[in-house]
């Protein structure tokens, strides 16, 4: 772990810029037609999450350096474990379930496309791997990290059932989640699938974090 703070307010100087770059890309901005449907899109928010925990971060962290030069950062520890969660879940997801619908020119050569699905996600782990105080996470924590994505599902689905069929725009983002195409079954069982990915791999990395002190007992 690295407890330098000036290290550690480097890369999140880093992944700020970064991030502001992916986030003006998630406007529609690169493509130069404004994408009104950003707020729909889970790698989006969960970016703009990760976005706001790092800003944070990165305000106390220079605002401790002066008193104390060396040691962690450790805001938010319980909800940046779910943003970890979130952010590694749009990073597998994406690449894995999403990424073959688009060529490797989509891929490479969309600079925002490339921050927001590999680049940040990456940066967001490596934050926490290096710089957070580990062995301090609860048994809990990879249950929390469902209740935000369950969150967006709930409400993705309240927005299309209001906004009902005949509405031109975009409802669903994601195939997992079209019930038109695949039924509430289908959403049921892809959601179902996916929080267990979610538990699954919050559990990973609390058996991670926690293995070098139950090697020590």
């Amino acid at each position: 772990m690295i407890k330098n703070k000036l290290t550690q307010i480097i890369y999140r100087t880093i992944y700020i810029v970064l991030g502001v770059i992916g986030i003006i890309g998630s406007f529609g901005y690169f493509k130069e037609n404004f994408n009104e449907d950003f707020y729909l899109y889970y790698t989006n928010l969960s970016n703009y999450i990760c976005f706001g925990v790092i800003l944070y971060a990165l305000i106390k962290t220079i605002k401790s350096y002066k008193t104390s030069p060396e040691g962690y950062c450790n805001v938010l520890p319980k909800f940046k474990f779910m943003s970890l969660i979130m952010i590694l879940v749009t990073c597998l997801v994406y690449n894995i379930l999403l990424a073959k619908d688009y060529t490797i020119a989509d891929y490479f050569f969309s600079i925002s496309n490339l921050i927001l699905h590999l680049i940040l996600p990456i940066m967001f782990t490596l934050d926490w791997v290096l710089f957070t105080e580990h062995r301090q996470t609860k048994w809990y924590y990879p249950l929390l990290a469902t209740v935000m994505p369950l969150i967006y599902v709930v409400l993705i689905l309240i927005r299309a059932a209001i906004l009902g069929n005949s509405y031109h725009g975009l409802l669903y983002p994601y195939f997992f989640l079209n019930v038109a195409k695949i039924g509430f079954g289908g959403v049921i069982g892809w959601v179902a699938i996916l929080v267990l990915v979610f538990v699954a791999l919050g559990y990973i990395i609390f058996g991670l974090d926690h293995i070098k002190k139950t090697y020590k007992k």
